[in-house]
Order: C-alpha cells, then structure tokens, then sequence
C-alpha cells in the first residue's frame, strides 16, 4: 500500500514537471509568433490595419463564446419562476389577543406554540393568568394576511385550549401589564384621567358603573340584617370595587371572566384613588 502511494506521488510529481515545461514552450513559441506578426505587419498601413481588425474578430468571438455558455448555465425558467406581480397592494400583518385556558401541565404550552408556528403566527407579547389547577394564557399575536379568527380557533381547538376568546387588538395594549398599570397611576395622581378610565384600561372592560352610598344603603337595609356594605367581590365577567369617596363600582366585561391576577390589579389600582382621595389636600 505504502508503496504503490509513493509511486503514485511520483508519477503526479512528474507530470507536473511535464505540463511545466510543456505550458512554458507553448508561451515562447506564442510570443515569438506574435513578435514575428508584429514586426512583419506593423510596417505598412495595411498591416496595421489588418492586426486591428484581426484582434476585433478574436475580441467579438470571445465575448460571443462567453455569452452562450453563460446562458447555457441558467437558463430562464418561466414556469417556476414568473414576473412578480408588482400590481398587488401588500397587506400589513394584523394584531390579535388570543386568550385561552390550558392545562397548567408541562407541554400544554408548548402545543398551542407549536400550532401558531404552523400558521406563521407571531407572538408579540405573552401574559400567563395561574387559576387553580388550570392557566389563562393571553397572546397578543400579528398573523399573515391569509390567517383569520378562524384559523386562530382552531389552533387553539387543536391544541387541547378552552374557551378561547380571539379578538382584534390595538398596538397600544403591545405594553407590559408593570409599564402599563405604573402609567395609570400617574395618570390618577396628576389628575389626568379617572378611577373608571383606568379600569376599563387595564381590564379591558367594557363597562363601569358607579353606585352611590344612598343606593347601596337602601340595598343593605331591603336585604335585612347581617348584611354589610360595598365590598370587593368577583363574579365571573364582573367585578365589585369600593369606589373613593364611599359607594361602588362594577365592573363588567362581555364574555370573557375575570382572572383572579385581574382582581387584584384592579384592587390595588382602586385601593391608590382611594387613598389620594382620602388624602389632605394640602398634600
């Protein structure tokens, strides 16, 4: 083996000196032809003009040779590969909230990720609800123009997620719950805004109704004794805070219950307007 290898390295070794020695004699003989040309045409007119048109021929045929063999290489696929359609107007990607309850188990996630994946789905932004056993996990996602609230669905469906909600969703809400809820507060400190704007804000609630101490006692009296004031109560799609300066607010939302992690965001927002309410004023 060793020695057929080194008999073979030879042999390269040699052939290499051969095509040496052969590429610099074909080089000698071609300058020399050239030179002769040169010296024996250059003299007249007409041999220079006969070099010049004799170089154009060896310069055309030269360009036409690399021409052909380069769309010999790539050819044109029409079929495969059309004109774009630059009459199509694009169509931006669209941003939905996709919230849905899963099992709180190891791979429930990672399933219905998997599905928008599929889909070409984007999460933006991602807010995981603990409530009990189970997690409602909210998605703020931007999909392909071809992906409607149907498919987002059956993504879930396919999934193993309930009671999916999709709805469409604005950019502003892309924001962490912190940053959001921190703005909010600022807003009621400076005055900005109200108790009732901020709720609806950071629940997405559709509806806030204020109840006046006058009601809620007429209500405690009707209902008999044992039966106390406003309290802080959730129920489903509604929630009842203690509004600042006495009475109560209710707090409804279509469809969609609240999460115990969005009681007591709402909790503590009430809980800061009560407190500046009930501050002095010279704070």
């Amino acid at each position: 083996m060793d020695a057929f290898s080194g008999s073979h390295a030879n042999d390269d070794r040699h052939g290499f000196l051969g095509r040496e020695v052969l590429e610099l004699g074909t080089l000698l003989f071609a300058a020399g032809a050239a030179h002769l040309l040169v010296v024996s045409l250059g003299h007249s007119d007409s041999g220079v003009r006969a070099l010049i048109v004799l170089g154009s021929l060896l310069l055309a045929f030269s360009a036409l040779h690399r021409w052909r063999r380069h769309r010999r290489r790539s050819p044109v696929n029409t079929t495969t590969a059309p004109f774009p359609d630059h009459t199509r107007s694009p169509v931006e990607d669209r941003l939905w909230s996709v919230r849905v309850t899963v099992a709180d188990v190891p791979g429930g996630l990672a399933a219905l990720t998997g599905r928008f994946a599929a889909l070409g789905v984007d999460i933006r932004l991602m807010q995981v609800h603990p409530d009990g056993t189970d997690a409602v996990d909210e998605f703020f996602v931007t999909v392909p123009p071809n992906v409607d609230e149907a498919d987002l669905r059956r993504a879930v469906r396919d999934a193993g997620g309930r009671r999916a909600v999709v709805r469409t969703a604005d950019v502003h809400e892309l924001s962490d719950t912190t940053s959001r809820t921190l703005t909010l507060v600022d807003a009621l400190v400076t005055g900005a805004t109200t108790l009732e704007r901020c709720l609806i804000a950071l629940a997405a609630a559709h509806e806030v109704r204020h109840v006046g101490p006058r009601q809620i006692q007429r209500s405690v009296e009707g209902a008999g004794p044992g039966t106390s004031g406003p309290r802080e109560e959730l129920s489903g799609t509604v929630m009842t805070l203690p509004a600042p300066g006495g009475g109560s607010l209710t707090v409804h939302r279509a469809g969609l219950p609240f999460t115990p992690v969005e009681f007591a965001r709402c909790r503590a927002l009430a809980q800061v307007a009560r407190s500046l309410a009930e501050a002095p004023l010279g704070r």
